[in-house]
């Protein structure tokens, strides 16, 4: 199977599972099962490299506040993902709790990632929080943020 019907076939069965609740009963409200086929979407893009779709899906005003307290914008995002140095191999988004307020939702979760960047792995797992819009029907990506949770017994680890 070519890998964009794969990849096409993947985001559809991950539709129809984020339309149930936890049990598997009932659908979820229409707007939340299309924004977490947006989520999908974007994440897969991300695995992918797949700037076309990532564009698509991301606003022209998004902004990216980094961890360590800086703010990127769309063009230097799409740049960092371009970088021919990074490479995801795997990524994951669990945890997902969705607030809806209108047209806006605000998504927070864990992201897994692993991968390389310059050379050296990245073993990513951080908790984001996420804005989306909807217009004219269709979910878009406006601001992300995502922090690295401690790794239990690291340096500053209350648990240690």
């Amino acid at each position: 199977m070519p890998r964009t019907l794969a990849n096409s076939a993947l985001m559809v069965i991950v539709a129809v599972l984020a339309a149930c609740d936890d049990a598997g009963n009932s659908p979820a409200p229409p707007d939340e099962a299309a924004l977490r086929v947006a989520i999908a979407a974007y994440d897969s893009a991300w695995l992918a490299k797949d700037a076309a779709v990532v564009e698509r899906i991301v606003l022209p005003d998004y902004r990216y506040f980094t961890s360590q307290g800086g703010l990127d914008d769309r063009s230097a995002m799409l740049g960092f993902l371009a970088d021919t140095s990074y490479a995801l191999t795997s990524s994951r988004r669990t945890e997902m709790q969705l607030t809806f307020a209108g047209p806006v939702a605000r998504v927070s979760s864990r992201w897994e990632g692993e991968g390389r960047y310059r050379g050296e792995p990245v073993l990513d797992d951080q908790t984001c929080g996420m804005t989306w819009m909807r217009e004219e029907g269709v979910w878009r990506l406006l601001t992300e943020h995502c922090v690295n949770r401690p790794r239990p017994g690291a340096p500053g680890d209350s648990a240690s």
